[in-house]
């Protein structure tokens, strides 16, 4: 299923880019080569047929990027959420040592010194 959704992407990447190509805008006159369509699709030309055409190979290729991103991240999964961690082995391992604390100076007494009067 997943090699059959990537082989349809990349055929739709590749309609999609020709398409592009072919298509016919005002002041375009690398797509001159192709206004013998206009016979075919009427006096319009082909450009709103081939304005459909991108728009829906473009949504196909939106729907199946989608579709592809769903099945990956199905499918690589952390393991770790996966695996659980069996309760005796929990048990039987030792704790670390815990922490000296850390000795401070003795308190002394504060002297205040006496002012002459």
């Amino acid at each position: 299923m997943e090699t059959f959704l990537i082989v349809f992407q990349i055929i739709l990447a590749i309609l999609i880019i020709l398409i592009v190509l072919i298509n016919v805008t005002k002041g375009s006159e690398y797509g001159a080569v192709f206004r013998g369509a206009e016979a075919i699709f009427g006096g319009a030309g082909p450009t709103n047929f081939l304005n459909k055409v991108t728009m829906i190979l473009v949504l196909l290729f939106f729907l199946n990027s989608l579709l592809l991103t769903k099945i990956f991240t199905e499918k690589h999964k952390p393991s770790v959420l996966k695996t659980e961690i069996p309760a005796s082995s929990t048990s039987n391992k030792t704790l670390p040592p815990t922490p000296v604390p850390i000795p401070t100076p003795p308190k002394e007494p504060l002297s205040i010194p006496e002012s002459n009067k």
